[in-house]
């Protein structure tokens, strides 16, 4: 028999048996998007719209019955889980108690960062960090401004070690005091799972940085569950009251975690005792940054955070494990849900672990009641559960990134991969007497993945009847055995990697900023190694219990595949080849997104309903005119979510400057009439510690100013060039958020007004600009830059023979901006000396606004200047509360006081100021 070109019987097996049933074949998918629909509609409708809702819930479920021809029942049921959805947010709204310390905050009964005590119980043990301990606590009772207040919600309290050794000497000189100080108040590390505490300490809710686009802090704690964060200035301000009655299983779990990271850090490096830690075990505080950002830049930081992908794995890994000791399916079910719950508390219970967990769960119960059901209605049934739980899951990133990568695998990736499969391993049988009709090309490819020759000679040994079958797999059948099960293994990886990555563009740009294409390849590397490690570092724990030198042994295979795991990562790293990052589109540019959908929806339909061995005409959507056009539209929307030629606004002829809130910092945006930008600072992070040779090697990662705040305003400005960045000086709160500027953003040229290489902070911005390939430029006074009708002065600093000298306040560079008869001036960290040598030299200082000298400092502001410049505004850039007490009040009033208004960026948040040449418009981010 030849098996090259006939036709053959619809495969059942492979497809539905009517493809428009289906909302019968997957009820609990389409129960769980009207429910979905109903909490969405819900979020942008008022309560008092409740008619109007329901109106447009009939409306769609009617249009949905005339398009799938569905029977009157569907709809009603529709209608139902709709409605159900959207008074089930409502609901969840009004569940909320009045005590809960996020209203308290929001209302107004208390204000952040004011001294409170606090009390209530330990969530959990405390957590290890690099530099202290992290503890969750179940607020009970606060005390504010002498007023005791029930309360209720989780408080998340840092305290640091090294505050014990700040105190050492004080401990020494109040010696008398000491049996008061050791007392139980001082004895943290008593502290466990179940302790109540009362803590004095400050809350914070408030949000730190106020500008456009910048993720607020009340939205990050309320993704977390957290009601408000805090540090403890001291050990010696928590008291231990006693300890609670608690779950001892659990309890024991948390002690066992606690001693598995202790085991790690000693026995690993940091670098792969943070990584261990942080995939194994959900504590991502030994993270090292370098270490992150390998992982972030290459898509795969994902694989750090225990999430779905973790729950699963463990999961069934227990399965497994558990199939093999018993048949009873409630014992395996019991054992392996018990164990993976157990896991979920010990590493610390988050949101999205315990939805990663349910889901897991609820799959479960489905393989023990042997109601295993579709792949899409298991799916659904997990996605109702979730929503049902907590509907407003629906609006969080995380339930929203892993519920689409699920779905991408389910929908689409699975489908193409069991079609694929059955192309290539194809034998006659009286199902599928004839070939697949499919191009020979892909036929060739999949023999050549799939065909195993020894698999016909027993098949045909079934059959009553005799024939040849004849393959043509590529490299003439030269691939097989372990080489064809390592390709098929990898290709098949690939595939699922890049099928979700598509279906995950609009979210990576939205949430991320960022496109990894080496993602596609990285996921499946560093899964691999990080498997291996994980497997080695546990051997290694319980290893010790036995034998020191058998446990240094799988040390050493853990450290080896961590260095291996990073290897690749950092070689597209390095190579500017693992991502790029780019703007999303806001408002109405969100439908770009919506419209991105359809085609990516319309080819998992098209992989569902691809029949491979069909008689006659396949679907109408797999028309090869519908397919081409779909393929198209997919590539255009593509292009304009990755180039984002519609993410700027237009040039408009005015002049634009935007003061961030950077807080302790300067940061300001320059948008030129023809469109072109400048970045004048980047802000950053000041380190009051003193570096000494005994500081530790390793970075931690915390996201920087640059990254976390100046990105992403430029990002939500639409932009992913900045035409020229100024560093006015080296000084971490001016230069150090450019170095994250720089990264994340292609750069015109840099101009500085020294470059003093010695410094830490101007060495790594040079180091990052040098290998982006940035031109760098140092000015001083008289030079001028054109940007159209607009003029950049620059009137300081005076030029001298060693540009590479220190770079600190008095060497700031100065700039003047003018446009038509409005004039700007900046003056980076001048003090007195600087601003009297300035103001001594002549030429026009006046400004109509002004970015005020140092913060505010009284080290600057001197009489002379402020009457030279004569601003109808001063902008002082600094934070909400200043470690320096900044703004000075006498600055503040001397600048009143020659007739300027004074504004901070840490009342108003960012100011905006704008001009035609003639007019000045201000606004600020709070009104």
């Amino acid at each position: 028999m030849n098996c090259g070109r006939t036709s053959a019987p619809n495969d059942l097996s492979l497809m539905p048996e009517n493809v428009g049933k289906t909302f019968s074949r997957q009820p609990l998918l389409w129960l769980a998007g009207w429910f979905a629909f109903g909490v969405l509609t819900a979020r942008f409708t008022a309560v008092a719209g409740l008619l109007v809702v329901v109106t447009v819930i009939i409306v769609s479920a009617v249009a949905a019955l005339v398009f799938r021809g569905r029977e009157l029942a569907t709809v009603f049921i529709a209608i139902a889980f709709a409605v159900t959805g959207f008074i089930s947010l409502q609901a969840e709204r009004k569940s909320v108690r009045p005590d809960r310390l996020s209203v308290l905050y929001d209302n107004g009964t208390f204000h952040s960062g004011t001294p409170v005590e606090i009390e209530g119980v330990l969530i959990g043990r405390p957590e290890a960090t690099i530099e202290g301990e992290i503890l969750t606590l179940r607020a009970e009772r606060l005390s504010y401004r002498g007023a005791d207040h029930r309360v209720s919600g989780k408080v998340r309290l840092f305290t640091r070690s090294s505050q014990e050794f700040k105190i050492s000497n004080l401990r020494s000189e109040i010696s008398n005091l000491r049996s008061e100080i050791s007392d139980p108040r001082s004895e943290i590390s008593n502290l466990k799972y179940g302790s109540r505490i009362r803590v004095a300490c400050v809350l914070e809710r408030e949000d730190e940085f106020l500008n456009p686009g910048v993720i607020t802090r009340r939205e990050m704690l309320d993704r977390m569950g957290i009601d408000a964060s805090g540090s403890v200035k001291s050990r010696l301000l928590i008291e231990h009251i006693a300890d609670e009655s608690v779950f001892l299983p659990l309890a024991w779990v948390y002690d066992q975690r606690a001693n598995v990271i202790d085991e790690f850090r000693r026995n690993l490096s940091p670098k792969a005792a943070g990584v261990m830690i942080a995939s194994l075990l959900g504590n991502k505080y030994f993270l090292d940054k370098d270490t992150a950002d390998l992982f972030r830049d290459g898509g795969t930081f994902h694989i750090l955070v225990i999430s779905g992908l973790h729950i699963t794995f463990i999961g069934g890994i227990l399965l497994l494990l558990m199939r093999q000791i018993t048949r009873n399916r409630w014992v395996q079910f019991a054992v392996t849900v018990c164990t993976l719950w157990a896991y979920t508390l010990a590493v610390g219970a988050d949101v999205p672990v315990v939805r990663a967990a349910i889901m897991f769960t609820v799959l479960l119960l489905g393989y023990v009641l042997y109601r295993p059901g579709g792949l899409l209605n298991s799916l659904g049934l997990c996605g109702l559960a979730l929503l049902v739980w907590g509907p407003s899951a629906l609006f969080d990133p995380s339930f929203q990134l892993t519920f689409v990568s699920v779905l991408a695998i389910v929908a689409c990736a699975f489908p193409v991969i069991e079609r694929m499969r059955a192309i290539g391993s194809w034998t006659p049988s009286a199902e599928r007497p004839f070939p697949p009709k499919v191009p020979t090309w892909l036929k060739r490819f999949c023999e050549t993945l799939y065909w195993r020759p020894e698999v016909w000679p027993i098949e045909a040994k079934r059959q009553i009847w005799s024939a040849n079958i004849f393959k043509s797999p590529l490299y003439s059948g030269r691939v097989k055995g372990l080489l064809q099960k390592g390709l098929r293994y990898v290709f098949e990886g690939l595939l699922v990697s890049a099928i979700v990555q598509i279906w995950m563009l609009p979210f990576s740009a939205v949430y991320f900023h960022r496109v990894s294409i080496s993602s596609v390849l990285l996921n499946i590397w560093v899964s691999f190694f990080i498997a291996i490690e994980s497997f080695a570092a546990v051997a290694g724990v319980f290893a010790g219990k036995v034998s020191t030198l058998l446990a240094t042994g799988f040390y050493a295979i853990a450290e080896a595949m961590n260095w291996l795991m990073l290897l690749l990562p950092r070689l597209f790293s390095d190579g500017g080849w693992a991502s790029f990052r780019i703007p999303a589109y806001e408002s109405l540019g969100l439908v770009i997104y919506v419209i991105y959908l359809f085609p990516v929806l319309f080819f998992a339909v098209a992989a569902t309903i691809w029949r491979l061995f069909v008689v006659g005409k396949q679907s109408s959507l797999l028309d090869r005119r519908l397919f081409v056009s779909a393929c198209a539209i997919l590539i255009l929307l593509t292009g304009i979510t990755v180039f984002h030629p519609f993410s700027k606004a237009g040039a408009d002829g005015r002049l634009y400057i935007d003061f961030l809130d950077v807080g302790q910092g300067d940061a300001a945006l320059v948008t030129f009439p023809d469109g072109r930008t400048m970045l004048i600072d980047g802000g950053g992070r000041v380190d009051y510690q003193a570096k000494d040779d005994e500081a530790e090697s390793v970075e931690h990662d915390v996201r920087g100013i640059g990254e976390a705040v100046v990105s992403e305003v430029l990002w939500a400005k639409g932009l992913s060039k900045i035409d020229v960045i100024v560093a006015t000086h080296a000084d971490a709160d001016h230069i150090q958020g450019l170095v994250d500027v720089a990264r994340n953003f292609t750069i015109g040229t840099a101009i500085f007004g020294r470059t003093p290489m010695e410094d830490p902070d101007f060495a790594e911005l040079a180091e990052v600009l040098g290998r982006r390939g940035v031109r760098s430029e140092v000015v001083s006074r008289g030079g001028r830059l054109r940007f159209g009708d607009v003029t950049v002065e620059v009137l300081y600093p005076l030029a001298d023979g060693d540009p590479k000298a220190i770079s600190d306040n008095d060497h700031s560079i100065v700039l003047r901006i003018v446009y038509g008869s409005r004039s700007f001036l900046f003056t980076g960290d001048i003090e007195r000396s600087a601003e009297a040598e300035m103001t001594s030299l002549g030429g026009t200082l006046s400004a109509d606004l002004v970015k005020v000298p140092h913060h505010g400092s009284r080290t600057s502001s001197t009489s002379n200047l402020i009457e030279a410049i004569g601003a109808e505004y001063a902008v002082i850039s600094v934070g909400r509360s200043s470690p320096f007490v900044h703004p000075h009040p006498d600055v503040v009033e001397r600048w009143q006081i020659a007739g300027a208004k004074v504004l901070t960026t840490g009342e108003k948040g960012m100011i905006s100021v704008s001009t035609n040449g003639s007019d000045l418009s201000l606004s600020t981010f709070v009104p």
